[in-house]
């Protein structure tokens, strides 16, 4: 056990942190809930996909040898002998001489090894703005071809993108859209994967009221409580904001045996040294206090231990340094939990366009702007760095890290760990 009286490293404390979490058991998933999951194991296809040889556009289906001399001058006359719309098997095998008129997606003909697109025919009935090709009454017996193709040209052949038995998505892949259709695409309805974590926030504080009460001064809205549900659901897990509760140890006490029933507990405020700031002692009475006080600004406050076999992070009270520590540990400790691999934060890295200096022998995390310029991204505050002005974490998009002690110059590079990844990563 840490003494609690050392103020430990950024790095150490999540060193410490991550080794209370471990991944949750993989369950079965219905693959319409699994969207933000990570695969337990690796996920094999069905089928083949495409399951047929099919065409790529809609025109005739042909034997290329048919058309080895076919040009705009010299086309080659086929004898159509079937239409063959998208879903339809054709009973036809194609003889030298004929074709088959398809449709984008259509099953290719037996005897056939390539497709001729319309626009390479002589044909115009295959549509005008506003005209039905069917009603035209073009003799669509025969057609003509003014273009040579190759064997296999604008055919997809059968388990061209995905064969039967390969892997398509291993384990430890999240699932995007892009997963979930490829998956639908090989018959797959259920995945192995790791849950959603469950997050029990906790808001302390008899100041702390409802953000929809009216407020009276010496009060505090819980945006909080708000802020952190929020950037716990962005992750793919799931919050349970729990009701504000009061500064004594009986309140505290059955917040943290009903934040238990979560896969983790968050609490907001009372952290820090005051009288009213009780979570370090109901961690220390009620479970197990690993470490309090962190080398970093802001965020110095944050306590970390157990209660109920629960993991407990105790956040800051101020809204920037609860933001930064949830970005810092909460968020990377929620992401094990859930299965990821990969736990490190967004980052970019930008020129200094002021100098930055960090607080005495503090790891730093300053609020900045980063902008592109010149072909460059560049970054500078995003006003001032207090810790109760949570606007500026709207101001900026992104956070400054700086070493111990450090000093920046205009000019020089700086690590920025992205606010708002989506947006940061697109400059």
């Amino acid at each position: 056990m840490t003494d609690l009286q050392t103020f430990l490293s950024v790095d150490d404390a999540l060193e410490r942190i991550l080794g209370g979490f471990t991944p949750l058991p993989a369950r079965d998933v219905p693959l319409s809930e699994s969207l933000g999951l990570v695969v337990a194991e690796d996920v094999l296809a069905r089928d083949n996909v495409p399951g047929f040889d099919n065409s790529a556009y809609d025109g005739y289906a042909v034997r290329s040898a048919d058309l080895a001399r076919a040009s705009a001058v010299t086309p080659a006359r086929l004898r159509v002998v079937d239409e063959i719309p998208a879903g339809r098997v054709s009973p036809v095998t194609l003889q030298s001489g004929e074709a088959a008129r398809i449709m984008t997606g259509a099953p290719v003909p037996a005897g056939a090894d390539a497709v001729v697109a319309f626009e390479d025919t002589d044909r115009t009935d295959w549509g005008y703005l506003g005209t039905d090709p069917r009603s035209n009454d073009a003799d669509r017996r025969v057609v003509a071809v003014l273009e040579k193709v190759d064997s296999g040209e604008n055919v997809r052949p059968a388990g061209g993108d995905i064969s039967a038995g390969s892997v398509v998505v291993k384990a430890g892949r999240r699932l995007g859209p892009a997963e979930i259709g490829v998956l639908g695409s090989v018959g797959v309805t259920t995945v192995r994967a790791h849950p959603r974590a469950t997050a029990a926030i906790v808001p302390t504080g008899d100041e702390i009221v409802e953000i929809d009460a009216g407020i009276r001064a010496g009060q505090v809205r819980n945006s909080n409580a708000w802020a952190l549900e929020a950037a716990t659901t962005a992750l793919g897990a799931e919050p349970r904001r729990l009701p504000i509760t009061g500064d004594t140890v009986e309140a505290l006490q059955a917040a943290m045996t009903k934040g238990s029933e979560s896969d983790v507990i968050v609490t907001i405020g009372g952290v820090s040294m005051g009288d009213y700031d009780l979570v370090t002692n109901v961690l220390g009475s009620e479970g197990r206090m690993d470490f309090w006080q962190i080398n970093m600004r802001p965020g110095k406050p944050l306590a970390f231990g157990q209660v109920h076999g629960t993991p407990v992070i105790g956040l800051p009270g101020n809204p920037v340094s609860s933001m930064v520590c949830f970005a810092l540990f909460v968020r990377p400790a929620l992401l094990r939990l859930m299965g990821h691999r990969d736990l490190t934060h967004p980052r970019v890295q930008a020129l200094a366009g002021e100098r930055f200096r960090s607080a005495q022998g503090k790891r730093t995390y300053l609020r900045v702007q980063v902008r592109r310029a010149d072909g460059q991204l560049v970054c500078t505050s995003a006003g001032d760095q207090s810790s109760y002005r949570m606007s500026s974490l709207v101001a900026g998009n992104g956070l400054a890290v700086l070493l111990e002690d450090q000093t920046i110059e205009p000019g020089e590079p700086v690590d920025v760990l992205a606010l708002d990844s989506q947006a940061l990563l697109q400059l």
